[in-house]
């Protein structure tokens, strides 16, 4: 055999060496890429919570305390010892009038007070000598009653003197205007050396250390709310959550938003201010000791709620009756047991019966 014929034989085994090789790289190739029947879940056993029904509301904040101070007397303001924004205290002085006509006044009344004491102290001593002659008849009994009669007139306008007095007094103290609560100054009305008359407003204060939130709810749970329930509030204005409760619900029902006004009150430790919107959840019932699942378990074919549960790598469909959602949790009334291995991802990838593989969660 030549040496041309003996290479050109070597040539081709080393081709059909290669097509070999190549094949049963493609043939593993292939088994390897072959698609698994299986699909990978995740797995949770039911639960047992407590489940909060609830309502959701939007409201303001606003104060149980706002009043309008304002004058009881005429009178000319001299000084004004609270502006805009200050923190007073119940019972600081917050705008004087002029008191000159009221001290004034006062002192008529204490001297009227003394004058007419003084006549019926007299006369009570009169009376009383006559009474003494009264006994040996020194003194004809008219003149004794007319005395009698004078020193009652004496002790009547003693009694209005010391009426009129009092009101001195109570006009004196109307010309400093003093506060009724622990508040701030909301606004100022009137300035140094403007003339008031009774009812004029002087100051408005609010009261912020006890707040009450005004929360409107749609007319479909206004039925469910009740006074004491929980309520958690939170206000953009400050970024935190606060605890109150149900005060009261307003009997009516708006008209044209159909919403129905409820009070709710709390402790301003966040330092709210009124007038900030809040956001609202109204705990309507509690349920303790439900039976639950994740709401990702559930899925609805044909107007049925199922869920799967895996038993020795397969997905058994179950049909479910669900109650209260709470969250991410789903009430299950009927058609499970607390020890069946609930499929929760996975679940829109498989029909009864699928074969699964459990790749993750809470296994019992």
């Amino acid at each position: 055999m030549s040496d041309s014929a003996r290479a050109a034989i070597k040539r081709t085994g080393q081709q059909l060496l290669q097509c070999v090789l190549l094949s049963a790289s493609l043939c593993s190739f292939s088994l390897a890429a072959a698609p698994d029947n299986t699909t990978a879940v995740s797995i949770t056993t039911p639960e047992r919570q407590t489940l909060r029904q609830t309502a959701k509301a939007l409201g303001v904040i606003e104060t149980e305390d706002s009043p309008s101070i304002a004058a009881e007397i005429s009178g000319r303001i001299v000084k004004i010892t609270a502006d805009e924004g200050a923190k007073v205290a119940r019972g600081d002085v917050l705008v004087e009038l002029d008191d000159r006509q009221q001290q004034l006044e006062l002192a008529a009344s204490e001297a009227q007070l003394r004058r007419l004491q003084v006549l019926t102290d007299n006369q009570a001593r009169k009376y009383g000598r006559l009474q003494t002659l009264a006994k040996s008849q020194s003194v004809s009994n008219e003149t004794l009653q007319d005395t009698a009669a004078q020193l009652r007139a004496y002790e009547t306008e003693v009694d209005l003197a010391t009426q009129q007095l009092a009101l001195s007094r109570l006009q004196l103290t109307r010309t400093k205007i003093l506060s009724p609560l622990d508040a701030q100054v909301s606004a100022r009305h009137r300035s140094v050396g403007d003339y008031v008359n009774p009812g004029t407003a002087l100051l408005d204060l609010v009261a912020t250390d006890r707040l009450r939130a005004r929360l409107y709810l749609p007319e479909r749970h206004a039925a469910l709310v009740k006074q004491g329930q929980p309520v958690e509030l939170f206000s953009p204005a400050s970024q935190q959550r606060i605890q109150g409760a149900v005060i009261s619900t307003n009997p009516t029902v708006a008209g044209a938003s159909r919403v129905v006004a409820v009070l709710v009150g709390f402790s301003n430790s966040a330092g709210w201010m009124p007038g900030a919107s809040v956001d609202a959840t109204i705990v309507l019932d509690e349920r303790s000791n439900a039976f639950v699942i994740p709401k990702l378990s559930i899925t609805t074919r044909h107007g049925v709620q199922i869920a799967f549960v895996e038993e020795g790598g397969v997905a058994m469909e179950r049909q479910i009756d669900t109650g209260w959602r709470e969250g991410q949790w789903v009430e299950v009334l009927s058609g499970l047991d607390e020890k069946d291995r609930v499929i929760v991802d996975g679940t829109y990838q498989i029909t009864d019966k699928s074969s699964v593989t459990v790749v993750g969660g809470k296994a019992p």
